[in-house]
């Protein structure tokens, strides 16, 4: 049986309507800046495929094989992404007193994130082209993640460049997910490791969240969510919005679902959510200029969400424009509160730009911009687990539990430490000092034969880890200032740890 696929035609700018064939692997319009989508002819498909057509196959993303771009069967880099569950939240429903609310479960993806859906189809493309190496460009945590993954599924070597200031904003967890898959990171800026450079006849590909192939893959969230509700839409849908590609491809999978009369109608607002600290696509939907508003503020906890400029921007406006849908921000305390509240009232445990879905719902309830009769949609991203500082929060008052995390990170974290560190930590925590009277104990007492800068760089070091701090300084006539150190909690906990082992 021949299967019909999809007719991709070429590239197509959602901003400046430019077109491009896909003989050239751009991640955005060289005219505008503005981001490809894949302009795909669905006209072969109309009276060829019905909703039974899709019944009898698996459960992940390439279930829609009509609908996404033609990949050989053998080339696709798959790793069971997509079929993720629709749960209705009947305890979450009443607490916020609706009718009807679902949540569309990301969390469970193969990486913990919803960009897997797009990841499989831009590793396949790559795959398909037959390059050997892979390179990441501007991306979130997220992203390489996703990325890293799926290259070591494909056996693609792959590298992620960070840019310096984005080096903080990581999260742990998924910075242990790229190390975990095998990922370079290179930190924009530094010196190169020439072990890690090419060879000659390395192939590699350049890929960024603007990248088209990577966009059409979450579509699929659509496609799945549609028939998840028996081939219809629900009243709403919401999604937060980073790079805005993830709520503009789930409008553009809905309008494809009725230009071949696989649902209905087009009835759903397509409501989109970011940080107040990040939120240049609402300000721009509600008639606000804000392009240079929120340049290099990232303070927020939710890092994926902090865009400068979202790549797929333009179309994430078009979609909750063209759909009477709305944009809305939220403040972090409300996303932290979202989270507690969507872990404690239905079991799911998000990240929190994941979790921004549930916080940015309940404002436009207090708004009154929400029917509460309506059917509701939110769209939960990514896991919690990615994010164990933030998780971290939530225990902080709960004294009991966080004496049990903190002697475990304690434990874990004397293994790193190593002998010096643990001979300072002792010093101060005998009493107050300085870094003079640290290097001359570890000599005498101790036999180190450290030199003074290497005992400074210490203290530097255990001050960033926060198991010290400065408590004052001493000024003596003709001689340096002296910086005085006590042991934090933190520090104690580590000590008294180190001691026992």
């Amino acid at each position: 049986m021949v299967i019909p696929t999809a007719n991709v035609t070429g590239l197509i700018c959602g901003s400046c309507r430019e077109e491009y064939t896909t003989n050239h692997d751009l991640n955005s319009c060289p005219k505008c800046g503005g981001a490809l989508i894949l302009n795909m002819n669905l006209t072969e498909m109309m009276g060829k495929i019905s909703r039974d057509t899709f019944s009898d196959r698996g459960k992940d993303i390439w279930r829609y094989l009509e609908l996404l771009p033609n990949i050989d069967r053998d080339r696709i880099v798959s790793l069971g992404e997509g079929g993720t569950a629709l749960l209705q939240c009947r305890r979450l429903s009443k607490t916020l007193g609706l009718r009807r609310l679902f949540i569309k479960d990301e969390t469970t993806n193969p990486t913990g994130s919803f960009l897997d859906r797009g990841m499989t189809v831009a590793i396949s493309r790559v795959n398909q082209l037959g390059y050997t190496s892979l390179r990441c460009m501007g991306v979130s945590g997220n992203f390489a993640a996703s990325a890293s993954a799926y290259a070591s599924r494909a056996g693609l070597k792959c590298t992620i460049h960070l840019a310096k200031e984005n080096v903080k904003r990581l999260d742990l967890g998924k910075l242990y997910q790229i190390v975990a898959y095998g990922g370079n990171i290179r930190i924009e800026g530094e010196s190169v490791d020439h072990s890690e450079t090419g060879t000659p006849n390395e192939k590699t590909y350049t890929l960024s969240p603007g990248n088209p192939y990577f966009a059409v893959g979450e579509k699929t969230t659509a496609y799945e969510l549609c028939e998840q509700l028996g081939w219809r839409t629900p009243d709403r849908i919401i999604v937060p919005m980073g790079h805005g590609e993830h709520i503009s491809m789930i409008w553009r999978g809905i309008n494809e679902l009725r230009s071949l009369d696989l649902i209905s109608g087009l009835k759903v607002a397509m409501t989109g959510v970011q940080l107040e600290e990040y939120a240049s696509l609402v300000d721009l939907f509600h008639g606000s200029k804000s392009d240079e508003k929120y340049k290099g503020r990232c303070k927020t906890i939710a890092a994926d969400l902090a865009m400068e400029k979202p790549a797929y921007g333009f179309l994430a406006i078009e979609s909750m424009r063209e759909s009477g849908g709305t944009g809305v921000k939220v403040k972090d305390s409300e996303v932290l509160d979202a989270m507690a509240l969507l872990a404690r009232t239905e079991g799911i445990f998000a990240e929190p730009a994941a979790a921004s879905t549930i916080a940015g719902l309940k404002r436009l309830i207090d708004q009154g911009e929400i029917d509460k009769s309506e059917e509701i949609v939110c769209v939960v991203t990514g896991s919690g687990l990615k994010d164990p500082s933030t998780a971290r929060r939530f225990i902080r008052k709960m004294k009991t539990i966080d004496a049990i995390v903190s002697q475990i990170e304690s434990r874990r974290f004397t293994t790193r430490l190593g002998r010096t560190k643990i001979r300072i930590l002792n010093i101060i925590g005998g009493r107050e000092t300085y870094g003079y009277e640290i290097w001359s104990v570890l000599n005498e007492r101790f036999k180190a034969g450290i030199d003074i800068s290497s005992v400074y760089q210490h203290l530097s070091d255990l001050e960033k880890g926060g198991l010290i701090r400065r408590t004052r300084v001493e000024s003596i006539m003709g001689k340096p200032e002296r910086q005085y150190y006590s042991l934090t909690d933190k520090g104690r906990n580590i000590l008294k740890s180190a001691v026992e082992e």
